[in-house]
C-alpha cells in the first residue's frame, strides 16, 4: 500500500533509489568510465570476465577416486573455450603444489616457480610473449570447497553477459551487510532534510486550521519554501484573496441594500400613521415593523463588521446603557401587559464595548424574553459587578438540545414563532467580537436565562493599560472561569 505520508514517501524513494545505484554500480560507473575514460578504467572489465573464467574453472574441480584433485572438462568450461579460443587455465593442489590434471601445461610454467612460496590473493596480469596485447590473465589463492587451490585463468575475452555476471556477484552479503550503515545513515539524513524543507508547510497547514470569515486577512508565509511547494503556497494565498474580495463584495451589498431600503420604509411607516385606525391598519404596521426590523438587523450585521477592526473599545458604564435601554423598552411590556425589573450595583460597572453593541444585545435579550413571558408577569434583568448580564425569563424556556442552534441565523422554533430569526445570531456574533460570551440555562422553577459575560477585547481590539499579550490572558481568565 502507498503510504500517505509525503515525507514516508521521499525518505522510501531515496533509500530505494540509493540502493539500486548501489547495487547497479557495474552498468552506471563502471562500464561508462571503461569506455570513455581510458585504458585504466577498462580494466576493470577484464577482471569481470577474469573473475567469471576463475569460477567457470572452480566450478570444474573434482576428485577422484583416488583422492586426487583434477579438472574435469565439464558443458561450462566446453562452452567458454568455445567462446574464447585463446582461454587457458591451470590449478595447482594445495597440499603438495603439484599441478592438477587438465591443466594447461605452459601456462603453468610461468607460475610454477612463484606459487610454491606464495599466496596471491589476486593479481592481473599479461604474458610478454603473447602476440595479443590486450589478452589479460588472472591468478588468485581462492577458497574452494576443497580447500585453498592456486587458480590461474588467461585470455577470455569481454563478453555483454559478463556484466549481469557482475552484477550477480555484487549481490553477496558482504555489499548487503555493508549497505545497511549507509542506508541507516539515508535514512537518518532524508527525515532531517525532508522535515526542515516541509516545516513550513506544517506551520501553514496549523494557521490555515485557524482561518475564519473574520481571519481572512491572512497569508500563508511564502518565505524559504521550496521550489516545489511555493506555486502550491501561492494559489492557497490567491485562493484567500478571491475569497476576501467576494465576502466584501456581498458585505458591501448588504450594508448598501439596507441603507437604500431606509428610506421607503420610513416613507411607508409615516403613510400607514395616517391611515383610519382599523385592522387592516393594524396589520399593516404589524409587517411594516417586522421589515423594519430585519432592515435594522442587516444594518447592525454590517456595523459589525465595519467596527471590528477599529484599534480601541471605549469604556461603558454598563449599569447607565442597560438602565437606558430598560427605559426605551418599558412602553412595549406596558402594552404587552408585563413589566421589567432591574436589578444592578449601586456603582458604576464599566467594560470595554461599543455602546451601541450593548444596547443591540441587551434589546433583543429583553424583546425575546418579554414574548415568552406569560401575561402578567415580570422580566427579570440582573447586572452583576463582574460584568456578566443576566436576562431571566419565565416561559416555556429552551430546551437542552436547542441551546445551540437557536444562535444560528434564521433559526425558528416554529413559524408560529415571532421574529426573524437574526436577532440572537446577531447578539452572539456582537459579543464574540467584543472577546465576550452569550449562552442560555435554564431558570430555577422554569423558563429561560440568557446570561451575557463581558470580557476585556481580544486580538487587535488594545483596551487602554493593555498590553495585547497580558489582554488575551485576562481575557482567556475570566472567559474559562464562567
Amino acid at each position: 500500500m502507498r503510504p500517505r505520508s509525503l515525507k514516508t514517501r521521499l525518505i522510501l524513494f531515496w533509500i530505494l533509489g540509493s540502493l539500486l545505484a548501489y547495487f547497479s554500480t557495474p552498468i552506471t560507473v563502471q562500464i561508462p568510465l571503461a569506455f570513455f575514460w581510458g585504458r585504466d578504467h577498462r580494466q576493470a572489465l577484464e577482471v569481470w570476465t577474469t573473475k567469471h573464467a576463475r569460477d567457470v574453472l572452480i566450478d570444474a574441480l573434482r576428485r577422484g577416486d583416488d583422492g586426487k584433485l583434477y579438472i574435469e572438462s565439464t558443458p561450462q568450461l566446453h562452452k567458454h573455450q568455445e567462446r574464447n579460443p585463446d582461454f587457458r587455465f591451470a590449478a595447482f593442489d594445495p597440499v603438495s603444489g603439484a599441478l592438477l590434471p587438465g591443466s594447461s601445461q605452459g601456462l603453468a610454467e610461468h607460475f610454477r616457480p612463484l606459487l610454491g612460496d606464495v599466496e596471491v590473493f589476486g593479481s592481473l596480469f599479461h604474458l610478454e610473449n603473447d602476440p595479443n596485447p590486450n589478452a589479460r590473465g588472472y591468478v588468485r589463492t581462492t577458497l574452494t570447497r576443497f580447500g585453498k587451490i592456486e587458480t590461474i585463468v588467461y585470455g577470455s575475452n569481454f563478453h555483454w553477459d559478463d556484466v549481469f555476471y557482475q552484477l550477480n556477484a555484487y549481490l553477496i552479503i558482504e555489499n548487503i551487510l555493508a549497505y545497511i550503515p549507509l542506508c541507516a545513515l539515508i535514512l537518518l539524513i532524508g527525515f532531517f532534510v525532508v522535515r526542515g524543507s516541509l516545516a513550513p508547510l506544517s506551520v501553514a497547514a496549523r494557521n490555515i486550521r485557524k482561518i475564519s470569515v473574520d481571519t481572512l486577512n491572512w497569508r500563508a508565509p511564502d518565505g524559504n519554501l521550496p521550489s516545489e511547494i511555493a506555486p502550491f503556497v501561492d494559489e492557497v494565498n490567491a485562493a484567500f484573496q478571491r475569497v476576501r474580495d467576494g465576502v466584501a463584495r456581498q458585505r458591501r451589498f448588504t450594508a448598501n441594500s439596507a441603507h437604500e431600503l431606509r428610506t421607503p420604509i420610513a416613507i411607508l411607516c409615516a403613510r400607514l400613521e395616517k391611515m383610519n385606525d382599523g385592522p387592516l391598519k393594524a396589520e399593516l404596521q404589524r409587517d411594516a415593523a417586522r421589515i423594519k426590523t430585519i432592515l435594522e438587523q442587516l444594518l447592525v450585521l454590517a456595523q459589525i463588521e465595519e467596527r471590528a477592526h477599529e484599534q480601541k473599545i471605549p469604556k461603558v458604564d454598563l449599569r447607565e446603557a442597560i438602565l437606558t435601554t430598560i427605559a426605551d423598552l418599558m412602553p412595549i411590556a406596558y402594552h404587552s401587559n408585563r413589566q421589567i425589573e432591574f436589578e444592578a450595583p449601586d456603582d458604576p460597572v464599566p467594560v470595554y464595548a461599543f455602546r451601541w453593541a450593548v444596547e443591540s444585545v441587551v434589546t433583543n435579550l429583553i424583546e425575546n424574553a418579554l414574548r415568552a413571558e406569560p401575561s402578567g408577569g415580570f422580566v427579570v434583568v440582573r447586572l452583576l459587578a463582574d460584568g456578566i448580564v443576566d436576562v431571566i425569563d419565565h416561559g416555556p424556556g429552551v430546551a437542552p438540545e436547542e441551546r445551540d442552534i437557536i444562535f444560528e441565523p434564521f433559526w425558528r422554533k416554529s413559524d408560529a414563532t415571532p421574529g426573524t430569526g437574526l436577532g440572537l445570531a446577531i447578539a452572539r456574533e456582537l459579543m464574540e467580537k467584543l472577546g465576550g460570551r452569550l449562552w442560555v440555562t435554564e431558570t430555577p422553577g422554569g423558563g429561560a436565562t440568557f446570561k451575557v459575560a463581558f470580557a476585556r477585547p481580544l486580538t487587535s481590539i488594545q483596551p487602554p493599560g493593555l498590553d495585547g499579550g497580558r489582554q488575551r490572558k485576562e481575557a482567556r481568565r475570566f472567559i474559562q472561569s464562567l
